[in-house]
Parts: C-alpha cells; structure tokens; sequence
C-alpha cells in the first residue's frame, strides 16, 4: 500500500520465510540504497509490528507470524518511483538469494570407506571403542591409507591382520593403543 504522499511501501508476501538475521541483514542493506529513509523486512510477530510502529511504518493489519512484511519510507525530494522500483528489486534479489540453514545438506559418510572415496588421505586416526576399531582401520587400509590406531583392547589376531593387510599394501599400522605419534614432523594426539 502507498501513502497518499507517496513515501511509503507497505505490502505482505504470505509463505515467504527467513530468519531474523537474513532479515536484519537485509532491512539493514535496503535502507543504505539511494532514496530509501527507512526499511524493515520481518516475520509479522507481534515484536516485529512493534518496532514498525515505532519507526513511523504503520503495520498492517490482519497479518500472522508467517507473513513476511516489507515497509519502506522512501526519502523526500527524489525520485521517489525510482527508488521505489530499485529499493523492490534489490529486496527480490536478496529474497532470491540461496538461504544459508547452516546444515550440510550433503549426507555425511558413515564408514571409514566412505569418507576415503569422497576425500582420500595418506594418514587415518582410528580413535574407536576396541570392539570396531578393526572395520574402520581396516576401511583405510584398503583405501591404501595408513593408519593411527588410538583405541585399546584390540585382539592381538585383529591386530595381525591389519597389520598383514597394512604390509600388502605397503602402507603403516601404528597401534593399537597408539597414544602419540609423530609423523614427519607432526605431533598426533598430544
């Protein structure tokens, strides 16, 4: 809605959604652009229509929690349209723009395998109760990966087969029980 002196943009876009802080980001970049004297960008909450109220941005009515609302006080003696027009397709850019959830969205590996196919390493670190220290020791070696074995209570015939797999690749198992290790020139496990 537009105020008869034209300096106000209110409007309600139902089903868009972001969080507070995209939000403040944005409301803080809208009000830097030429023309623009005022804006906030935020889920209609009560605290949020609040704070319109208190910037002179009168809140629209009827509107829920899930409503984003867009209030902009456009500054006087300019180009009001075009800063309207440009204050509205820099909001659409930024609403545009990929929402960053802070979520991998990409499965994480499960095995020892699964990680070495997806980035392969020279140097692994089993740090595991005994009982699975095998599997994934194992895992790396088989990738072609040597190996630092932190766990303890490793059978001493697990031992030897990782150990014998290890020897067949020609790559190193160090442990089990392995409580520091320095590898060229690093420290593992201080």
């Amino acid at each position: 809605m537009n105020a008869p002196d034209g300096d106000l943009h209110i409007e309600v876009r139902s089903g868009v959604y972001r969080d507070s802080v995209t939000l403040m980001q944005i409301s803080r970049d809208l009000a830097t652009l030429p023309g623009v004297a005022a804006a906030q960008v935020a889920m209609a909450t009560p605290l949020n229509l609040e704070v319109l109220s208190a910037m002179h941005l009168p809140a629209p009515t009827g509107t829920g929690p899930n409503d984003l609302v867009v209030a902009l006080r456009l500054a006087p003696g300019r180009d009001q349209q075009g800063a309207h027009e440009q204050a509205l397709a820099h909001l659409a850019r930024l609403l545009a723009a990929p929402v960053d959830t802070g979520v991998d969205t990409e499965q994480p590996p499960r095995t020892t395998a699964s990680a070495l196919r997806h980035a392969p390493a020279a140097l692994v670190v089993v740090s595991v109760p005994g009982e699975s220290a095998l599997a994934e020791a194992m895992d790396a070696v088989l990738a072609g990966s040597s190996v630092v074995i932190f766990s303890d209570n490793v059978p001493v015939e697990q031992e030897i087969a990782l150990k014998d797999a290890a020897a067949a690749r020609d790559v190193l198992v160090m442990g089990p029980d392995c409580g520091t290790v320095v590898v060229d020139g690093v420290g593992i496990g201080f």
